[in-house]
């Protein structure tokens, strides 16, 4: 069973540093585990970060595109920071996938299965440490972090300081007091190839977010970049994220029917209804995003010459 941090709920075998599955053991890791984790990731990424631009650097007079400083430092961000965590999250959600093995078994067997995603496991579902998904959630928090002081420097606006809060939120209230893990691995896992991709796309966009010059350079690349991201958010956002979104929002209405469950205390219960509440709310948003994203893939194929207005 998952535990928030106190004496009698946190193990005190965890190392300083968790980088292994084993390494996050059988309960939520101490704070001073999970910070120490995050610290290191988070300079990961910003060497990861120097040493794509120093790439850049390097090879600035081979593309005209990369002479420009602020070009460099924006490619080297989308791709050093934000693309790259965003393929680690995911693989380690692909890694994970056998923990959500139940619910791939209610939506493709169904009733050979009745068993699946039934009321008599919401428990496990609600309330079990997966360490799995504690290291997605740790990776999530460090690359949002992360995120949250490059969006700051560079100034991108307060609705993107506010999404970084609120997913920071999230993964902490699945480490800390601890709940929903079973969905870890897609929600803060493999959900996140779309945005990999995005953060590539992001790159095609006009200045100041955008590289100059860059669309103008190679537009069948960025074509195809589009192309293969609306698959995947159609894919990861638009299909496989209701069915998830129908089950979890289920069970936490089920984790409320018994509320003198032992483990539904009531710091445990305030994150699982804000969870419920956001998912609720970012599920409506998919849809608004996928119709922006075909009227913006539509306006790009018209001034290409593609197609006719």
């Amino acid at each position: 069973m998952c535990s928030g941090p106190t004496k009698e709920g946190v193990e005190t075998s965890h190392p300083l540093l968790m980088l292994s599955v084993s390494s996050y053991g059988k309960t939520a890791p101490p704070l001073t585990s999970f910070f120490a984790t995050c610290s290191v990731i988070c300079m990961f990424l910003l060497a990861a970060e120097m040493t794509v631009r120093a790439f850049f650097f390097n090879i600035k007079h081979l593309e005209p595109v990369l002479e420009d400083e602020t070009n460099r430092h924006i490619l080297s961000r989308h791709i050093g920071v934000d693309t790259m965590s965003c393929l680690i999250v995911s693989y380690m959600g692909w890694t994970a996938r056998h923990i959500m093995q139940e619910m791939y078994d209610a939506v493709m067997l169904g009733r050979n299965n009745p068993k699946a995603m039934s009321k008599e496991g919401y428990e496990k579902r609600i309330f079990q440490y997966y360490p799995e998904t504690a290291r997605i959630c740790v990776m999530f928090f460090a690359y949002q972090t992360k995120n949250m002081y490059d969006t700051i420097v560079w100034d991108d606006g307060p609705e993107f300081i506010f999404h970084h809060v609120l997913s920071m939120c999230v993964a902490w209230g699945a480490m800390y007091p601890g709940c929903a893990q079973f969905y870890g691995p897609f929600y803060l896992g493999m959900s996140e190839i779309s945005t990999a991709v995005l953060c590539i796309l992001a790159n095609f966009d006009e200045p100041p977010a955008g590289v100059t010059g860059l669309a103008d350079a190679y537009p069948i690349t960025k074509v195809t970049v589009g192309a293969i991201f609306v698959t995947l958010f159609i894919i990861c956002r638009c299909i496989i994220w209701p069915m998830c979104s129908y089950y979890f929002i289920r069970d936490c209405n089920w984790t409320f029917e018994n509320k003198t469950h032992a483990m539904l205390t009531p710091s445990r219960g305030r994150w699982i209804r804000g969870l419920q509440w956001c998912l609720s709310g970012l599920s409506i948003l998919q849809v608004a995003w996928l119709g922006q994203i075909f009227l913006l893939g539509k306006a790009e194929l018209v001034k290409m010459g593609w197609i006719e207005e």
